[in-house]
């Protein structure tokens, strides 16, 4: 038997890659990695058993390059039997009895995920800092009714923008307006789309260069206006950005209202970087 990852770039990886394992922070390592990956990073794996195969795949959480890899694989073989393990609302095996028969179901259940998005965005509510996190956050949280009292946005932004690497966004709206729109970006943030961020001023929060982040980061924000309280969340996220592909960011983000009022609606959004994040971790589940 070999054991075989396709990652989400359409590279492939021999199943016990230390490698593969280290660059992706993961508590598991051979079979368990195998499965990890599969079912929280949208990889493939193949199994190949003399002239037969089992591919293992998640087709609302897989990539394009990584199904494109999977099609030249086969394309490339020969097997007498064919077994697809995929995962939908729970583990389904289908046995093709050809490589053609592989393809045609693959592709059916690859148009069949084009119809969903999977749920790529996790978060974990944080009731306060902990001792390790930033003091920024921590002195936040503790002092917050004080600080939305006496500190405008400008001041909240000068005190704010240093301690968290200016990783930070300004978020305005009106009461009665469906969008809140950014105000402005620190310049830690989204720093490798310069031309993005020279036009989102102004634009929804929304319109990110990942639409469906940008929608599920937005409810983050309107539910911090529903509640008029500081929110610290650690944040599991696969991106899609242009020309970079998928990625993974692991942060806490800060979301902190500066004023909301019956016109006008005001929030400071901070990050930071934290890879010990992994809300993916999951107990292994058996195809």
């Amino acid at each position: 038997m070999s054991l075989q990852l396709i990652d989400d770039q359409g590279q492939v990886w021999d199943g016990s890659s230390r490698q593969l394992r280290h660059a992706y922070d993961s508590p598991y390592s051979g079979g368990e990695f195998s499965d990890y990956a599969v079912v929280n990073l949208g990889f493939i794996a193949t199994n190949v058993y003399g002239h037969s195969a089992q591919v293992r795949l998640r087709p609302t959480f897989t990539a394009d390059a990584a199904y494109d890899a999977l099609y030249r694989w086969l394309l490339s073989r020969r097997f007498d039997r064919v077994v697809i393990t995929w995962l939908g609302d729970g583990w389904k095996n289908e046995m093709l009895r050809s490589n053609q028969a592989a393809l045609i179901r693959l592709d059916d259940l690859i148009e069949a995920a084009k119809r969903h998005r999977p749920d790529e965005f996790l978060s974990r509510s944080m009731s306060e800092p902990t001792v390790r996190d930033p003091a920024t956050m921590q002195y936040l949280f503790k002092n917050w009714p004080e600080l939305s009292a006496n500190l405008d946005e400008n001041q909240m932004r000068q005190m704010l923008a240093p301690l968290l690497g200016h990783r930070y966004v300004v978020v305005k709206g009106q009461r009665n307006a469906k969008n809140l729109v950014f105000s402005e970006f620190g310049g830690g943030i989204f720093a490798n789309y310069e031309v993005w961020r020279s036009c989102a001023v102004g634009a929804p929060i929304q319109e990110q260069p990942d639409r469906l982040y940008g929608r599920w980061v937005a409810d983050a924000y309107k539910e911090a206006v529903e509640t008029n309280a500081p929110r610290l969340d650690q944040v599991d996220a696969i991106v899609c950005w242009p020309q970079e592909g998928r990625l993974r960011m692991r942060y806490k983000r800060l979301i902190v209202p500066i004023k909301v009022s019956s016109d006008e609606i005001y929030l400071l959004g901070g990050s930071v970087v934290d890879d010990r994040i992994d809300l993916r971790v999951t107990k292994r589940q058996q195809p």
